[in-house]
């Protein structure tokens, strides 16, 4: 699986859309980062790159509602950490913000999924 970069124009503002290029149709999921993505991130000290890993990371627990997703995992320093996204449209999200998880949500996420 390998992981492209090209430009992408969102709103008035440039990010970044990053997607699996192996496959042979156009990527199933994007993900922007906005000016307001990073000043967010940076207010909760969160790494994009620790955001990325989650968002691309296997076994991760999802939740889509409407508009809305959420993305729970653990980035690759074993960290578990919760991305809230908005869909722009099918299938492009804007990375919204991140951030850790505590105790008691790790063990719920454990719990959803059967460890």
């Amino acid at each position: 699986m390998g992981i492209s970069v090209s430009e992408h124009r969102h709103t008035g503002s440039e990010g970044l859309q990053l997607f699996d290029d192996s496959a042979e149709t156009e990527p199933y999921e994007a993900y922007v980062f906005t000016d307001d993505t990073y000043d967010n991130l940076l207010t909760a000290r969160m790494s994009p790159l620790s955001v990325m890993e989650v968002l691309h990371a296997h076994g991760v627990v999802r939740r889509h509602t409407g508009s809305a997703m959420q993305v729970a995992g653990q980035d690759r320093k074993g960290d578990w950490l919760v991305v809230a996204l908005i869909e722009d449209s099918d299938d492009v999200y804007t990375v919204a913000s991140a951030r850790y998880l505590d105790d008691e949500e790790i063990e719920a996420i454990a719990r959803i999924k059967g460890d």
